[in-house]
């Protein structure tokens, strides 16, 4: 007799738990309108409207759908959207759930990358995105000390992000490759014996092919749903997890922007509303306008890149109970969290010269500027409003654009 244990499915929605499409609709467009703030924001957001106002889930399935969620690929407070509305409306509830969180990130970060395009060069955007920079990778350091507290707790997590570091940024070793062989390998020590280890060492360094992109417009959207898609597969371990991956992607692989543009692109969705992942939407319209497809690249960079969510969510919810108790995913989860780490700290050296040197030399402003955004975000004893941090960034620019006697004079 088989004595495994086999997954336990959760009934589907009935028909007593649901709650009318249209109060679906109009809850879930206004939360996307409002999911400010990265992760924690949104989903402080829906706990307050889903728990504690609305009685749409009680605290224990609320938590436990959150873990359920961190063990998917993709932005939790987007799956958790729509888990919800799975939960309240079933399967189109779910989707019109994770549509709706979307689509004012889509909105906003076109709009954005138009006028960034079109606009880029006149003295105040120059001024505003000069802000920027600094305070953009200052978020990007802000969470590698999140990250790193949490994930590097012991000897082997810290070896694990060094080796995470070396294979990346110096032997060059694809993103996936990376992360996977990881998260094998914390699984392997936790588990296994000294070859399985081996095995799973092995399995890092394996090598991984690489396309040339073709220039024509067809070539082109097919390269943009290809990458994004793998993106939206891969984004293990949050936002700032992935950027290692678009930017090998989009900078080194396909050549789409520079860093100067990804930058520009991480400061930009900081100020926008859904998942910080939407800065795929940024760069898919940027990877579009070098074949004059700018609106088709930044639609196919969306679909493509939230595609992965719904398919892992809503297939997945009945069984979200089972899934949350497998040790298994939760040590390979924890082996990808120590690789991020390296991966993250990879891509801050090429973005820190952007931001550091705007002019081809150090500017001492501009590394004050990053380093005291930095120490706000990290040390101050009050959370501070990302999007104000931002948006205090830009304004200090345009000073400087507008004013540059106050700074020491124009920037080179």
């Amino acid at each position: 007799m088989d004595e495994r244990p086999r997954p336990s499915v959760e009934a589907p929605p009935g028909e007593a738990g649901r709650v009318p499409m249209r109060e679906l609709f109009w809850y879930f467009l206004k939360l996307g309108w409002l999911a400010f703030g990265g992760p924690v924001g949104q989903i402080g957001l829906m706990h307050l409207q889903m728990v504690e106002r609305r009685r749409w889930m009680d605290e224990d399935e609320f938590v436990r759908a959150l873990n359920f969620c961190h063990l998917l690929p993709g932005p939790e407070a987007l799956q958790l959207a729509i888990y919800a509305g799975y939960k309240k409306g079933g399967y189109l509830g779910g989707v019109l759930a994770g549509v709706l969180f979307i689509l004012p990130g889509y909105f906003t970060l076109s709009a954005l990358a138009w006028i960034y395009v079109h606009y880029g060069k006149t003295p105040q955007v120059l001024g505003a995105l000069w802000g920027f920079r600094p305070v953009g990778l200052a978020l990007l350091l802000a969470a590698l000390v999140r990250i790193s507290r949490a994930a590097l707790k012991g000897v082997f997590p810290v070896a694990l992000a060094a080796a995470a570091f070396v294979s990346f940024y110096f032997l060059r070793l694809p993103f996936v490759l990376v992360l996977v062989g990881c998260g094998l390998l914390f699984v392997a020590r936790q588990r296994a014996g000294p070859w399985a280890r081996a095995a799973a060492a092995s399995a890092v360094l394996l090598a991984a092919s690489r396309a040339d992109a073709a220039e024509s417009v067809a070539r082109r959207a097919l390269d943009i749903s290809v990458f994004f898609f793998k993106v939206g597969l891969f984004s293990f371990g949050g936002a700032y997890a992935v950027l290692p991956y678009i930017r090998e992607g989009a900078v080194a692989t396909h050549g789409w922007i520079n860093d100067r543009q990804m930058i520009d692109a991480l400061a930009l969705g900081e100020t926008t509303p859904g998942p910080l992942i939407s800065i795929g939407i940024f760069v898919g319209f940027l990877a579009g306008q070098g074949a004059r497809i700018p609106w088709t690249g930044a639609t196919l960079s969306t679909f493509w890149l939230f595609l992965p969510s719904f398919l892992f969510v809503l297939p997945a919810a009945r069984y979200m109970n089972w899934l949350t108790s497998r040790p298994g995913l939760k040590e390979f989860l924890k082996g990808i969290t120590s690789g991020v780490v390296g991966l993250i700290f990879s891509i801050s050296i090429p973005l820190a010269r952007v931001a550091f040197m705007p002019g081809g030399a150090i500017d001492g402003i501009t590394v004050t500027l990053g380093l005291a955004a930095f120490a706000a975000m990290t040390f101050w004893k009050w959370r501070l409003n990302v999007v104000a941090v931002v948006l205090g960034g830009g304004v200090l620019g345009l000073l400087r654009a507008f004013a540059p006697g106050l700074f020491g004079g124009p920037l080179s």
